[in-house]
């Protein structure tokens, strides 16, 4: 899994002397970044190893170069998947959340773009591990379909979306619980109205949502 980001766009794709459609229909209002979250049980992860960006993208065609290519569009494939943990790399690293975020925010709450403002939580505990198959085919179908909502701006109030994140937080070792979250990271420009509106769209299409401060 590469983990030194990629950065491509339409272009590099795409002889605007031979394309069929201008490329501003395919294009993005914004670049995102793909970001891979790990923790370790056996060291202490500074910023720059927990945190790495993947890949970027401008255009739905290099959004989806990536996602049909990246091992992770399963989440199955670096979650847990009633088995098994996955680890990686020479010191063993956990991915536990993959993310989406607008290019020059970081997914973390000590970026200014995100202080201030809120995000969305929507929990799923899975009570039974013979459920997580049911489970990953409907949790890759509304993480992918989230993706495409935010980048696309399909929803009201999509604009002011600064980051979405998928988290494994599936802890043996504080007791046999399988929990995984979505996390839909909002602008403090946002007003309450288009709050409430994007809170009802996601409720219905995602399961209970939960609205949190981001404040440091």
């Amino acid at each position: 899994m590469e983990s030194n980001i990629i950065t491509k766009t339409s272009k590099d794709i795409i002889s605007p002397k031979k394309q069929d459609i201008p490329l501003s229909s395919v294009q993005f209002s914004h670049t995102w970044v793909f970001w891979e979250i790990y923790s370790s049980k056996s060291v202490k992860l500074n910023y720059e190893e927990a945190n790495k960006q993947i890949y970027k993208w401008n255009d739905i065609i290099t959004f989806f170069q990536f996602w049909n290519k990246y091992p992770g569009s399963d989440l199955s494939n670096i979650f847990y998947d009633g088995n098994s943990v996955k680890y990686y790399f020479k010191d063993k690293l956990r991915i536990i959340s993959v993310n989406i975020f607008k290019d020059g925010i970081k997914p973390l709450w000590e970026d200014e773009n995100n202080n201030g403002g809120k995000y969305f939580q929507i929990d799923y505990l899975i009570q039974n591990p013979s459920l997580m198959g049911e489970f990953t085919k409907r949790a890759n179908h509304n993480w992918k379909k989230l993706a495409l909502c935010a980048m696309g701006g399909a929803i009201p109030g999509t604009e002011y979306i600064n980051g979405i994140r998928f988290i494994d937080k599936t802890n043996f070792e504080r007791g046999n619980k399988i929990l995984f979250r979505i996390e839909i990271w909002i602008s403090k420009k946002i007003s309450e109205k288009e709050m409430n509106e994007l809170k009802d769209y996601y409720e219905k299409n995602l399961g209970h949502v939960v609205v949190k401060d981001i404040k440091i």
